[in-house]
């Protein structure tokens, strides 16, 4: 059932038809309570409104009469005496629980219009003004009752028509924007930045004296109407008119002035000999570069499907830019494993090097020379990126800097990590030159890049949701239209009319490469109907043609790879060269400097995939000879064709993919290093082989699988090398860098905190500890830091207290910071999340930032600074809790860890549901959502699925949150039983909630969520009428009072007096509930809490009242 309000009151059935909603008295009870959205509307504030105050005796009767009618209008299927869905009554009224409504759906989107791109803000804009019909809630609109809710809605369309504006502006279409604000000033002539728009885009059609006219009407307006000055914005606007400012520019602010840059010419249409079908997507990239008023680079991506002529568009770009006087720089991704680290970088920068040499080589370390970077990780990535984005923005102060990426869908995570930092860095560098940076990928569904699917890191799905903040062009690329087809099949030399030219471009859906190859058996004289209708049928038909033994080298030069050395592929094949002359004369390879290319990936591939395993393995295995004799060959290309040589080549996949993990480590390209050491461990398991090298090896997987922020592999990866150094018969210290290899910072336990305490790992760490010397040392901190976080159950239990504290003070004794960071992490991990402990919580945030930020360790820094958002968030410090959180986001958005990104990501949704921005926090739950797809941790999923559950609790909801119950089943001791009995209630399914607690309540875990979990509970009890349990519960949660249930961000439901209200209400201790019920008013009202200030102020009685009314989920609690 969909409903209507931007405009008269409808609703419209499932098929379109509208409904009869009856007469004005039961029209305005239902507009009265979607005004209330979702909210519970007493049956006497109905009354009320609906009757104007002036009720008759049979109003109750008649508003019960109307919410019948309504229900059948409505509810049209529901069977009789079948408990309804939409409009449903909960005491001590009713509420109308429903979503498809006009005006959700345009608050939604002028939130997401935003933070996306201005293509898709104007496209999504549109539609949602599109929705107004007229004043909203039509006849009701000047209702005591609407007007909270009309303001509102009024408000947000005209922040929907300025960001309209402003889309428009930075699409370049000013003219359209004059049209629309003329109106909008006319009938909001005291909206200052209706003004400031509207003077903007005239100044940008030329019109500068129209502009001042405008302001200076808009100055007398203000003046007379209100006796004001206009605002700094207005006035700023004005002062930047007269000066004819830079900033004034299209689309977006500009730069700073910079000495004596090259001006790219205006943007025009460019015309490149050989492309055919592009220009308007050739215009748009060339108009990007054109734009010099930008704060940060100018970007763009070139999407679509293998053939469809990315490459060659991009070639057509770097010809108009060069002969427009920029420099073009090249990277190009390899489509094997044997790519070295950074490579599309490597090449750009290796590239600049000869141009325009940086200024500091000894930070870029790793990238220009096989130097070894010093600091640590974090510190040493945070310092190269920058040095990078200083260099680059330098490099483009003489002239305009375009770098163009190509084939990203193959790049390693680390490049795509640094082209996400170098977005971001480059806009806060010093002034500099212009950057433009263009890339393309095929547009395929993938959470991983297609090479690096194993490899923790970035996406390029998720490289693209980051770069969409920063006014992303995306242009993606369809088949060609049957006249561009018609044009290229005759530059092919075949002689093809209009009819056949159509029927092409529908067989090949004018995909370029289809097209030609397609056009070049036609010229050969072949029929349409004799061509292949597959393009990997057409590429073997084209192989065959030239005999099996070309197709054996192409074969081999496949293996090697996209571009090749003809020597390595003749090596062992005499007649190597002739039929690769035969394949370049048949436009299947083509030649230049000393090597040769496939013409297009489609041909290696399809040859590829017609290889049998065993056959690819030695033909893998004979390039790693060929290669490995060669100095000058990168280890990366060995190390790959030594491990798809698998068994045939164990040995060298050791000695050359350990090498390609240290080089990637030198590039700071942690998750390439985490993937070669893999390869390593691999190999070296399944040949004979020294035990003892075997944990080593593990524990620099272990290293590397931390840097790339895998904390699960990280984990496996450590229960494996404490097995194998018992095999191995270790000493002491080695078993003991094994059992503590997992030392990176954690807010969040490293193992499965439901999983029984893993006992035989315990008895490894109490043995080692009763082997190594009881003197101090780091090793001997680390394994009792260690054994107390392997001890946690979620208990009270003082042996985790006692062995984290033996191993703060050792560390302190030893006056190793880094280690102390460390074991004050161990400590946070294996006491019990507990409110009690949260003074302990918060003097361990402080001591590890104060160290990291000593030290310059990034990674605990963010460590101290999540902590404090948990912590401060519970005690009520909000302003603390949102400062350290966006120090949170500045070190995520340059620091490669995806567990702590969706772990802030969720507190992020939880700090927004706390303040009732709930379509907010679903789009950032959708979000985590799809991060926890790729970490690969413990109940990630399931973690989201918690904080949508205790939002949809906050947000009146729990009618809805069936199948996220489901989702979080079975993990939790009590949460999941609690929730169902909310969900029942909220259904009005009450006594089933009772007959499932007729056995009595699940105890919360002493853990993380003990204090959100007994609220939970709480809510539940007092649902159910469960009076003794809610008195016990009441006790527990009272030294609580004046804390916010955070639950470690997972679970967040409110302030924990709104939860004691709710249970004195149900225990009839009245005067308890309101001074509950105030002290959640006062503190939300100082923290900025609204939705909670207004909440509570609700229900706390008025003069007429003799009892507060809490609502909980089911009904409101008024107490007995």
């Amino acid at each position: 059932m969909e409903f209507r309000v931007l405009g008269p009151v409808e609703a419209y059935g499932d098929d379109g038809a509208p409904v009869d909603l009856g007469g004005p008295r039961q029209r305005a009870v239902l507009a009265r309570l979607l005004a209330a959205r979702g909210v519970v509307v007493s049956t006497d504030m109905l009354i009320d409104d609906v009757y104007e105050n002036d009720p008759p005796a049979s109003a109750l009767a008649t508003i019960q009469a109307y919410v019948s009618h309504l229900r059948r209008a409505v509810e049209p299927d529901r069977a009789p005496r079948a408990p309804a869905r939409l409009l449903v009554g909960r005491p001590p009224g009713y509420a109308l629980v429903a979503t498809d409504v006009d005006a959700i759906r345009f608050t939604k989107a002028v939130a997401q219009a935003e933070s996306i791109p201005p293509d898709e803000a104007l496209t999504l804009l549109d539609g949602a003004l599109r929705l107004w019909r007229g004043q909203p809630y039509g006849e009701f609109t000047d209702e005591p009752w609407a007007a909270s809710e009309t303001n509102r809605l009024r408000e947000l369309r005209l922040v929907a028509v300025e960001r309209r504006a402003e889309a428009l502006l930075a699409l370049g279409r000013p003219q359209t924007v004059i049209t629309d604000l003329e109106a909008e000033t006319a009938a909001y002539p005291l909206r200052e930045r209706l003004w400031c728009l509207l003077a903007l885009s005239l100044y940008r059609t030329g019109r500068q004296g129209d502009a001042l006219a405008v302001l200076r009407h808009a100055r007398r307006m203000l003046a007379d109407q209100l006796g004001l000055d206009p605002g700094p914005e207005l006035r700023t606007m004005e002062d930047d008119i007269l000066r004819q400012a830079d900033s004034l520019a299209p689309l977006i602010p500009a730069r700073p002035a910079v000495p004596s840059p090259i001006v790219p010419p205006p943007p025009v249409v460019p015309t490149v000999e050989g492309l055919v079908g592009r220009e308007r997507e050739l215009g748009e990239l060339a108009a990007l570069v054109s734009r010099t008023a930008r704060p940060g680079p100018a970007l763009a991506a070139v999407t679509g499907e293998p053939g469809i002529g990315k490459t060659r568009l991009l070639e057509a770009f770097d010809e108009h830019c060069t002969g427009s006087g920029h420099l073009v720089l090249w990277g190009r991704c390899h489509d094997t494993e044997g790519a070295p680290p950074l490579w599309p970088w490597l090449q750009v920068l290796g590239a600049l090097d000869r141009i325009c040499p940086p200024r500091d080589r000894t930070a870029l370390a790793g990238l220009l020379e096989e130097e070894t970077p010093r600091g640590s990780g974090g510190t040493v990535l945070l310092r190269r990126n920058q040095a990078v984005a200083d260099w680059l923005t330098e490099a483009a102060r003489p002239r305009p800097l375009v770098i163009v990426l190509d084939d990203l869908h193959w790049a390693d995570p680390a490049s795509l990590e640094l082209l996400r930092d170098l977005v971001v860095l480059i806009g806060g560098s010093a002034p500099g030159g212009a950057v433009t940076l263009v890339a393309a990928f095929r547009d395929t569904e993938v959470r991983r890049t297609a090479l690096h699917h194993d490899a923790p890191g970035l996406s390029v799905s998720e490289l693209l949701t980051r770069l969409a903040r920063y006014d992303l062009l995306r242009l993606h690329l369809t088949g060609l239209a049957p006249e561009a087809v018609l044009t290229v099949a005759e530059s092919m030399g075949g002689e093809v009319d209009e009819p056949t030219a159509r029927a092409l471009a529908e067989r090949t859906g004018g995909n370029p490469f289809f097209v030609r190859e397609s056009a070049r058996m036609l010229a050969q004289g072949r029929s349409l109907d004799t061509v292949p209708d597959a393009v990997a049928d057409l590429i073997r038909w084209r192989i065959d043609a030239l005999g099996p033994r070309t197709g054996e080298v192409l074969t081999v030069a496949a293996v090697v790879g996209r571009d090749f050395d003809p020597a390595v592929v003749a090596a062992g094949h005499a007649d190597a060269y002739e039929a690769l002359d035969g394949a370049e004369r048949a436009g299947l390879v083509v030649a230049g400097s000393g090597r040769m290319a496939f013409a297009h990936d489609l041909i290696r591939e399809t040859l590829l995939a017609d290889v049998a395993p065993m056959r690819k393995a030695a033909l893998h295995r004979e390039v790693m000879d060929v290669l490995s004799r060669r100095p000058g060959t990168d280890v990366a290309v060995i190390a790959h064709h030594a491990v798809e040589a698998g068994p045939t080549a164990y040995a060298e996949a050791v000695r050359w993919a350990r090498a390609a993990a240290e080089q990637a480590s030198l590039r700071l390209a942690y998750a390439e290093a985490a993937m070669w050491w893999g390869h390593v461990v691999a190999a070296h398991g399944a040949r004979e082989g020294d035990p003892a090298e075997h944990v080593e090896l593990l524990l620099c997987q272990v290293r590397a699988l931390l840097e790339a922020g895998d904390a699960l592999g990280a984990r496996q990866a450590r229960a494996a090398a404490v097995r194998a150094a018992d095999r191995a018969g270790a000493g002491p210290e080695t078993t003991a860098r094994a059992l503590t290899a997992l030392d990176a910072p954690s807010v969040w336990t490293l193992r499965n905190p439901y999983e029984a305490v893993e006992l035989r790992l315990v008895h490894r760490f109490e043995a080692a500890l009763r082997e190594l010397p009881e003197t101090d040392s780091p090793e001997r901190a680390r394994l009792l830091g260690g054994l107390a976080q392997e001890l946690y159950d979620g208990t009270d239990d003082p042996s985790r207290a006692f062995l984290s504290f033996q191993a703060i003070e050792m560390a302190r004794r030893l006056r190793d910071p880094h280690l102390l960071m460390a074991v004050l992490n161990a400590r946070y991990l294996s006491l019990p999340t507990l409110p009690s402990y949260i003074s302990e919580y918060l003097g361990i945030a402080e001591e590890i930032l104060e160290l990291a930020v000593r030290t310059q360790a990034p990674a605990f820094e963010l460590l101290g600074q999540m902590m404090l958002t948990h912590h401060k968030l519970e005690m009520g410090d909000l302003t603390g809790a949102d400062r350290a959180a966006t120090c949170c986001d500045a070190l995520l958005e340059r620091l490669p860890l995806p567990w702590p990104r969706f772990q802030h990501t969720v507190w992020r949704a939880a700090r927004l549901a706390l303040a009732g921005r709930f379509d907010d926090a679903e789009i950032l739950y959708d979000e985590a959502g799809e991060q926890a797809e790729r970490i690969g941790m413990w109940y990630a999923g399931a973690v989201v699925a918690t904080g949508r559950m205790c939002m949809n609790h906050q947000r009146g909801t729990m009618a809805d949150v069936g199948p996220l119950v489901e989702a979080i089943t079975g993990i939790h001791a009590s949460m999941d039983h609690d929730a169902r009995v909310l969900h029942l209630c909220a259904r009005g399914r009450v006594e089933e909630a009772r007959e499932l607690v007729s056995g009595g309540w699940p105890t919360p875990p002493a853990d993380w969520s003990w204090l959100t979990m007994t609220c939970l509970q709480g809510a539940a009890q007092a649902a159910v009428g469960d009076v003794p349990a809610c008195q016990v519960t009441y006790s527990a949660l009272l030294p609580y009072s004046g804390r916010i249930s955070v639950g470690s961000a997972v679970a967040s439901l409110g302030p924990v007096d709104w939860f004691l209200a709710l249970l004195a209400s149900a225990l009839g201790d009245h005067d308890a509930c309101v001074r509950h019920l105030k002290t959640v008013g006062r503190l939300a009202g100082q923290t900025g809490l609204m939705v909670w200030r207004d909440r509570a102020m609700a229900a706390v009685p008025g003069p007429s009242q003799t009892r507060p009314n809490v609502p909980f989920q089911g009904g409101t609690v008024q107490g007995g």
